[in-house]
């Protein structure tokens, strides 16, 4: 056989494997990391994804804007505008970006949007005579290239300055934009301030008392992070204060997960990963909050139906009694989404003895040195007091006293209900510390008496209706169609808010009703002060224009004029605002948390005096109005 021969059989194995790697499909190409929303050069939060907000999830993460407004906000793919939506309060000014991936990402409170989405939004407004406005488009009405400025920061909706980003599924499921492209740069590892260990049946004792204990069991107070021993006589579940952060300002955030192991079993797993909206009223089941005590319980209620949770109610034990007698180990894991870490530890010894249930006090306070700095509100009215023997997880009422009433509500009951609540109602007195701040705020309140409702627990998606008792407005008198509407308001401990409007008797000469959004001290009062507008400024000078890097973002010719529009009772309806510009209609601004609106002169106005015209209603039906005359003024030599 010749050489020649001998070389092409060599050659058969490699072109062979040449061709079989050749035919394969090449590998797909990695999906371009999205671009980042700002270009700012920290990217430093103030809120992150789930965070607590008082019965809803928090559905993104809030950028800091350096307390400024103006700094465009890019778009982070390709893709379409999907939605805009203009409100007075929540988002504000928002933009739903439906990216070439499928997800969703959205921003809100912005101040500006860009002159394509901003033409939309004005021709809406106009036609509605109105600032609230919503609008959809098609995929291809209103295309977005990535790094596309979308609109500039702002704070509208809100209480200062930030950029509110999200990122949503392709099935509309807020998922942690952290953990989809936007990570932050964090350091920081979460603090375990304390754990609370409360008595989950009658009769319980712990160290003891029949009291809840406090541990302090952060890692920098005991050596190898494990606390002093807590001994028991029964179930005993546990809450935790845990603080997250980011960066040196320090603010307050949510570790990604929290882990409880006990005797190396993880009985209680939360992962912030994503939620669906229709779950945001499951919060109120993960945490304890009594005065000021808020914490996370660490244990899942089985109403928690949210992904990322594991467990249940493990201290009750498989019998009801709690855990088996002995010396249990506790173990407390806190993540933050960079993998920084924070554990402690602790010794739960349980014993069995025959107890007898005690009255019991207020769970989260107790009488030892331990709990300096755990208030429970002190001004609760004399017929209240009963309240403190209120505790949660023992659904076990205290004896009912004068003008206290006691009830089991539950899903079976109301479907409003997440959970069985035991919800207490007292008749309440308003002494002079309640009627002094009315008046001051233009209030008069419609009986001398108010209406306390309390719980120790409340797993509510909605505002169940409660009957209110007698005699507290029992004598609410029919003021007419044109007189101002007796209102419920909420004490905060400092003012009186606006809670709603009371609801027609369900039988004849049945008691006044009411949709109960909040616990807490209400009564019914009158709003004898209409709105106070103005003053409005005498002139106006040429807008300043936007900071570089703003294409696409024209600003108007004028600058914005704010205009103080306040009401202290009721609050002004944003719905009444009404205004004219030289006798002509004119949508403006409802910027109500900052007790004003902004009026955006119209870039046609020119040079010279101009008549503004403005008037609003408070939500109890008074009404206010003013005419203020404005110059606009051009600098000079200045032409348009």
């Amino acid at each position: 056989m010749s050489l020649a021969r001998r070389s092409y059989r060599l050659l058969f194995p490699a072109l062979a494997l040449f061709l079989l790697v050749a035919a394969r499909p090449a590998p797909a190409a990695a999906a371009p990391a999205p671009r980042w929303p700002l270009d700012l050069p920290a990217h430093w939060l103030t809120s992150d994804f789930m965070e607590y907000r008082g019965g809803r999830f928090h559905a993104g993460l809030d950028f800091k804007t350096r307390e400024q407004e103006g700094y465009p906000a890019h778009a982070v793919e390709d893709g379409w505008v999907e939605r805009v939506r203009v409100t007075p309060g929540g988002y504000g000014r928002a933009v739903y970006l439906r990216g070439a991936s499928g997800r969703t990402f959205v921003y809100a409170h912005l101040g500006r949007f860009n002159d394509r989405i901003a033409a939309r939004v004005r021709a809406a407004q106009e036609h509605a005579q109105a600032w609230r406005v919503e609008l959809e488009f098609a995929p291809g009405d209103l295309p977005v290239t990535a790094g596309e400025v979308l609109g500039l920061t702002g704070q509208s909706g809100t209480t200062g300055p930030h950029l509110h980003f999200e990122v949503r599924a392709a099935d509309g499921a807020p998922i942690d934009p952290q953990a989809a492209g936007f990570a932050v740069r964090d350091t920081i590892a979460p603090v375990i301030v304390h754990v609370r260990a409360l008595p989950a049946a009658a009769g319980v004792r712990l160290d003891g008392q029949e009291c809840a204990r406090r541990l302090d069991v952060g890692s920098h107070r005991w050596p190898g992070g494990v606390a002093p021993t807590l001994r028991a006589t029964g179930p005993v579940a546990f809450s935790a204060k845990v603080v997250e952060a980011t960066d040196p300002a320090g603010h307050r955030l949510e570790p990604w997960l929290l882990e409880l192991r006990v005797d190396g079993a993880v009985v209680c797993r939360r992962a912030n990963e994503r939620f669906d909206f229709a779950q945001n009223a499951q919060q109120r089941l993960e945490w304890l909050e009594c005065g000021d005590v808020r914490e996370q319980w660490l244990h899942r209620d089985p109403a928690v139906q949210v992904p990322g949770r594991e467990g249940g109610l493990w201290f009750r034990g498989p019998d009801g009694q709690g855990l088996a007698p002995g010396r249990h180990r506790c173990e407390l894991l806190a993540v933050d989404r960079a993998g920084n870490r924070a554990a402690v530890a602790w010794d739960l010894v349980v014993a069995r003895t025959d107890t007898t249930p005690g009255t019991g006090c207020f769970s989260p306070i107790g009488p030892d040195s331990t709990w300096v700095g755990d208030r429970v509100t002190a001004s609760l009215p004399d017929k209240c007091m009963c309240f403190r023997a209120m505790r949660p997880l023992i659904d076990v009422p205290p004896q009912p006293g004068p003008g206290l009433t006691w009830s089991r509500v539950g899903p079976a009951d109301d479907p409003v209900y997440l959970a069985p609540v035991l919800l207490a109602t007292a008749e309440a007195v308003l002494d002079t510390a309640l009627t002094g701040p009315a008046a001051r705020q233009g209030l008069r309140p419609a009986t001398g008496e108010g209406a306390w409702w309390e719980a120790t627990a409340w797993p509510v998606d909605g505002a169940p209706v409660v009957a209110v008792p007698r005699p507290a407005f029992a004598a609410v008198p029919d003021t007419g169609a044109t007189a101002p509407l007796p209102l419920m308001y909420r004490w905060d401990g400092h003012a009186w808010r606006p809670a709603g409007r009371l609801l027609a008797a369900a039988t004849e000469g049945g008691p006044w009703r009411f949709a109960l959004a909040e616990r807490g001290l209400h009564a019914v009062m009158f709003d004898e002060a209409p709105p106070r507008l103005g003053p409005v400024p005498a002139s106006a000078a040429r807008h300043p224009g936007f900071r570089a890097g703003c294409d696409g973002v024209t600003p108007p010719r004028w600058a914005v004029l704010p205009v103080p529009v306040a009401d202290a009772g009721a609050g002004v309806a944003p719905a009444s605002i009404r205004a004219t510009w030289d006798g002509r209609a004119l949508v403006v601004e409802p910027d109500l948390l900052r007790d004003r609106v902004l009026v955006e002169i119209p870039d046609t106005s020119r040079a010279g005096v101009h008549v503004l015209q403005l008037e609003a209603a408070d939500e109890a039906g008074l009404r206010a109005g003013g005419r203020w005359v404005v110059r606009c003024e051009d600098p000079p030599g200045a032409g348009r």
